[in-house]
């Protein structure tokens, strides 16, 4: 059952680059710069669908033995299915509840169903670190200031948060009650968010301390959480310190796709070689 499972998924990818592929094609002028872009930006969709299929790939009775890791890839893997979902539903979010005249750009529904998307993708992360972590066989060992890593990311993303909604200049369109809770709820969603990956960095950097096998699918795990929690942080910094220059803002632009794209490739990376081992494997093979 589970090579079908997995090959299900690697065919809802396929479905997935090729809706891409019609509905964004790429311009026929367009520079390396955008090229790169293009590619870099339907990376981590493809990765997430196919996270699922390359840990059954891995461990076919990832379902009985992982079950929470397992459920966290799927979970993971359905914001794809909700992002395009969104996309094609936005007509129909602004029919059933039209935004206001003061605040012409948010639609309510349309608000909530990002609310979701948002929230599933950290619940996804959330849910692949608790699994690394329950599947874990030995004790920490020298991890005691990753406790710390979780709280203190949340912290400063929360500070950086509210600084750059501060800097938003909204013209002239009062400060109401709506949009200060729209405001309030982007920032709560973008500090959970940045809070999952920490918490799946801390989670690898204690398992690869441990020396849990394969010792090189934890520490890709370090690098892909660390890539993207560097590519939301440049994010988030975006907001506070504005770029004029073009060239300035467009390489950094760049940067924040190549380090988003790379740290979901590593991430894959991580299970291709067979993270996590679980029990009755030796040295992190898995059981094909």
């Amino acid at each position: 059952m589970s090579p079908a499972i997995a090959l299900g998924f690697v065919g809802l990818a396929i479905a997935d680059l090729a809706w891409y592929l019609t509905n964004q094609p790429l311009p026929s002028d367009g520079s390396i710069a955008d090229l790169v872009d293009y590619v870099f930006q339907i990376l981590p969709a493809m990765v997430a669908i196919l996270l699922p299929a390359i840990l059954l790939t891995r461990h076919p009775d990832a379902a009985r033995r992982a079950p929470v890791l397992l459920f966290g890839t799927i979970l993971f893997a359905s914001v794809q299915g909700l992002i395009i979902l969104n996309g094609e539903l936005q007509e129909f979010f602004a029919s059933v509840s039209p935004p206001s005249a003061e605040l012409p750009f948010l639609i309510p529904a349309a608000t909530v169903f990002n609310v979701l998307v948002s929230l599933t993708t950290a619940f996804g992360v959330a849910y692949i670190a608790v699994g690394l972590s329950q599947v874990r066989r030995h004790e920490d060992r020298g991890a005691t200031l990753t406790v710390a890593f979780v709280p203190a990311v949340a912290m400063l993303a929360t500070m950086v948060g509210v600084i750059s909604v501060g800097q938003i200049d909204f013209g002239d369109t009062p400060m109401s009650p709506t949009l200060a809770i729209y405001l309030g709820v982007s920032v709560v969603l973008g500090v959970i968010r940045i809070s999952a990956w920490t918490y799946l960095a801390a989670v690898a950097t204690r398992g690869w301390l441990a020396d849990e096998q394969p010792a090189s699918g934890w520490g890709l795990g370090i690098v892909a959480a660390g890539l993207v929690i560097a590519a939301l942080a440049l994010v988030n910094l975006g907001g506070v310190i504005p770029l004029t220059d073009e060239t300035a803002n467009s390489l950094y632009g760049i940067a924040i796709v190549l380090a988003y794209g790379f740290g979901h490739l590593a991430l894959f990376a991580a299970f291709a070689v067979g993270l996590p081992a679980l029990d009755g494997e030796i040295d992190g093979e898995s059981d094909r």
